[in-house]
């Protein structure tokens, strides 16, 4: 009972203009041990958010005189007394065209209170918060930082973000009640943890939670409900329709994928999970998913991931329920290698040509070549071409008809397909989608 009582005290912080929580057991009071040449202005200045502060200090201790220190003496600090400062969130990877403010993002940058963070459609970042926890901004969000602060003393800590479209995920470092609390808002709802792994998304009208591990406050304010969410829970605010607790889908069980997959795409099937009407996921280069190279995202059974590199991967899949939840996460690893002797070069020159705009949402790709042969298309945020959006080959002739991406600035890039030969990739093209 105490444990759910406190994730409920955390979950129901007044969120505009947060405040460490008062109420918070004697266990994470700050401990301030008087030195020589302290006097009560001076802590009051450096110690204290206010010299008003003072007097509460001295009548929680208890002190017989108010106005008198001495050194070596100690002093219990309730964490709202004590003063606070700013503090910063930072970059610590990102796959794809990131940007902070509006600018682009690179390893290292400060997130700090008032920023705002936007992934592209296949990119993601991950922030280190100022309390050691990550979080993992995924594609096609827009995240805010609503408020980082530190105390100036001890180790507390406060944070608190916004999702305004898109998803995250994250991985809570646990402290004591009230030392290190941290508030996900979103449209519907707001999560309170203290240390947990969870998923939070803004999809539509709806605000998705979902729990690894961990214990989570629930927080629907138009609807004035609160839930307390386990590992393998989850739930969906909509604004409207009371919250329920849902149990999540568990992990999805993975075929035998001990053979190489070629670099031009990573095919197969699962295993059919009762309840999943698709899967989602990340691909990443380490088995800890600390960098992430590639989203993935399936309706019904099959994965196909275009546009890997050469090398050692690790994948993780969550099975999607009918309200939109993804589940419990499995992982694997899986190898992309160039078959022996398959490349060799092609002696034809192939000419990419300027994108023509089809009525609807497809773009009509042409290229100057062989109409004979088998072609393959990438087109990417990049002009290295790490992160392919596009990967797609045409059955045979010289076009292709492929879905318009979001607004952007792109590369294009075709090769060439006969047999077991694969030819030099063409010249690189920009598109400009408005």
């Amino acid at each position: 009972m105490k444990l759910k009582s406190s994730v409920l005290m955390i979950a129901l912080c007044t969120f505009n203009n947060l405040a460490f929580a008062e109420a918070a057991s004697a266990d994470v009071d700050y401990i301030y041990q008087v030195k020589k040449g302290d006097n009560l202005g001076k802590l009051s200045r450096e110690v204290l958010d206010s010299p008003a502060r003072w007097n509460e200090v001295s009548r929680y201790n208890k002190l017989r005189n108010s106005n008198l220190i001495t050194p070596g003496q100690t002093l219990r600090m309730q964490l709202a007394w004590l003063k606070n400062v700013p503090a910063e969130a930072r970059v610590e990877s990102l796959t794809g065209a990131v940007t902070l403010n509006g600018q682009a993002v690179k390893v290292g940058d400060a997130v700090p209170t008032g920023a705002t963070l936007e992934t592209p459609a296949g990119g993601s970042v991950r922030l280190s918060l100022p309390d050691g926890s990550t979080m993992n901004v995924l594609e096609s969000s827009n995240v805010a930082a609503k408020q980082l602060d530190k105390k100036e003393q001890g180790n507390f800590f406060r944070a608190v973000f916004r999702i305004v479209t898109g998803r995250i995920e994250v991985f809570k470092k646990k402290y004591p009640l009230g030392q290190a609390p941290l508030h996900i808002q979103s449209k519907n709802a707001t999560i309170g943890v203290r240390g947990t792994h969870f998923r939070m998304g803004q999809e539509g009208d709806n605000t998705l939670a979902e729990i690894e591990d961990g214990l989570v406050g629930f927080e629907a304010e138009k609807i004035s409900q609160h839930i307390e969410l386990a590992g393998g829970q989850g739930s969906v605010a909509d604004g409207k329709h009371p919250l329920k607790v849902i149990t999540l889908l568990p992990q999805p069980k993975f075929p035998n994928l001990g053979a190489d997959f070629p670099p031009s795409s990573v095919s197969f099937i699962m295993p059919a999970l009762n309840g999943a009407t698709g899967f989602s996921g990340e691909v990443a280069s380490d088995e800890e998913f600390r960098n992430l190279v590639a989203p993935v995202k399936a309706q019904g059974n099959l994965i196909n991931i275009a546009g890997l590199s050469v090398g050692h991967y690790w994948l993780r899949l969550r099975a999607i329920d009918e309200n939109g939840l993804q589940g419990m996460e499995g992982k694997t690893a899986i190898s992309v290698k160039v078959p022996e002797l398959q490349v060799v070069t092609l002696p034809e020159n192939v000419v990419l040509n300027v994108p023509k705009f089809e009525q609807g949402e497809q773009i009509m790709i042409t290229w100057q070549g062989k109409a004979s042969s088998q072609y393959e298309l990438q087109i990417s945020v990049s002009d290295d071409f790490k992160l392919p959006l596009i990967t797609q080959a045409s059955p045979f002739g010289t076009q292709l008809s492929v879905p318009t991406p979001m607004p952007g600035h792109y590369f294009m890039r075709v090769r060439q397909i006969e047999g077991k030969r694969i030819g030099e990739w063409s010249n690189s093209v920009d598109l400009e989608v408005k």
